[in-house]
């Protein structure tokens, strides 16, 4: 491994770190947008309606039909119905639904990024992370070891890098993105950050089409918002206009862009930790689902919580309680989204919410960390503290039954 991206392409300008604040990039016509405003009149009127209006919401998720945002608000808000009893509903809409389990296995290519955001082991002023990049024949090998332990799904990981570099950023993960496709993965997610609108061409470079232009694989454009509130975005993710996470419009409508390259599945995010007004976060994330739902888009939807990283202080984000009834409340509100669970939490944790949720992904969060049997998780070189490290073998068998498949997983007798 190389020690850095910049070393690796001595050609690439570093990023210059001047200061200023970032401007939002201009909406196109149909994008997704936040009015923080009304969304919070919303909000109060879904605190003043949960008494009674949350049961009666739990009342009619059971129909298996969904929740609309509002509804949504109002079920976290009321606190006459239990968690166990949103969470009984959630395993019978999941049981009901007799879809198996999905999986798929993060490959970090690179622990590089332009980015400046305060909670992520990979900003760019981070001393305490050791920076690594995979060459081209390490992410090869990396693919065929998940391949021959019977992981059919991947997500392809890099930092995010200003529009300078991202030439390099796109061209190499392109690379990876073609040989998933001669290794005949089933699923692979794309994570790396915000793409403008002529730079999708360079990203896609050689995948299959189908006639109306749409990708022919299964392709999931991966961009969390992290926090949809505009203030606590900026306090986070920084306003140097030389960091390319500064731009919360842009970074918002990328999927909006994605379904225009031709991309048909999204995975929208919150991290949970930032906000301490999980309603207003629970609310934009619905919001947003349903503007994706709308453009015909298949949707992932992801909320990990606020882990330890190199050189931080640790963190867990909001309790066990509170997590578990997010993610309840999204399996019932959102039936026609598929919740990702991973092994950020515990073993149990997997117990009580695997049952809800329609993805399990594990592995690490270090750079190019798979081996014929397991991975390293070193914390120096990770974005994050994983929780669970046991092989993803073992933790998938735990949560299938015999004879029981789970989607994109199929380990070698």
């Amino acid at each position: 491994m190389v020690a850095s991206l910049y070393d690796s392409d001595p050609s690439v300008p570093r990023p210059s770190g001047s200061g200023g604040s970032a401007a939002e990039t201009p909406l196109a016509a149909g994008d997704f947008a936040v009015d923080e405003t009304a969304l919070r009149r919303r909000l109060a009127r879904a605190r003043a309606d949960s008494v009674g209006g949350g049961a009666a919401a739990l009342a009619r998720a059971a129909s298996g039909e969904g929740l609309g945002p509002d509804e949504i608000a109002r079920l976290w808000y009321a606190g006459e119905v239990d968690t166990q009893s949103i969470l009984a509903l959630a395993r019978e809409l999941r049981a009901r639904s007799r879809q198996p389990l999905e999986t798929f296995s993060p490959l970090y290519m690179t622990n590089t990024c332009d980015a400046e955001c305060r909670m992520c082991g990979m900003r760019r002023d981070n001393r305490a992370l050791r920076r690594e990049t995979a060459d081209a024949d390490e992410v090869e090998a990396q693919l065929q070891v998940l391949h021959q332990r019977g992981m059919h799904a991947v997500s392809l990981l890099t930092g995010e890098y200003a529009r300078s570099r991202r030439g390099w950023a796109l061209r190499y993960v392109n690379q990876a993105l073609r040989r998933t496709q001669d290794l005949r993965f089933g699923h692979v997610l794309i994570n790396v950050g915000s793409i403008d609108e002529e730079e999708f061409a360079e990203l896609l470079e050689g995948i299959e089409r189908e006639d109306d232009g749409s990708v022919r694989p299964k392709l999931t454009m991966c961009t969390f918002q992290e926090t949809y509130d505009r203030r606590l975005y900026s306090r986070f993710m920084g306003t140097d206009p030389d960091n390319p996470r500064a731009d919360y419009q842009r970074r918002l409508t990328n999927f909006d862009r994605s379904h225009r390259a031709g991309l048909r599945v999204a995975n929208p995010g919150i991290l949970l930790g930032l906000n301490p007004d999980v309603a207003f976060e629970l609310l934009a994330l619905a919001d947003h689902a349903r503007h994706l739902r709308r453009l015909g888009m298949d949707v992932y939807l992801s909320v990990p919580r606020l882990r330890q990283i190199a050189g931080g202080r640790s963190k867990g984000g909001i309790c066990d309680a509170d997590f578990i009834r997010v993610v309840a409340v999204l399996a019932v509100g959102l039936p026609d989204c598929k919740v990702v669970l991973t092994t950020r939490e515990s073993r149990e944790i997997q117990q009580v919410l695997v049952p809800v949720v329609a993805v399990l992904s594990a592995g690490s969060a270090a750079v190019t960390p798979y081996t014929e049997s397991g991975a390293r998780f070193p914390l120096e070189t990770s974005q994050f503290e994983v929780i669970d490290q046991r092989p993803f073998e073992e933790i998938l068998r735990e949560h299938s039954a015999p004879g029981e498949p789970i989607a994109n997983f199929s380990p070698p007798a």
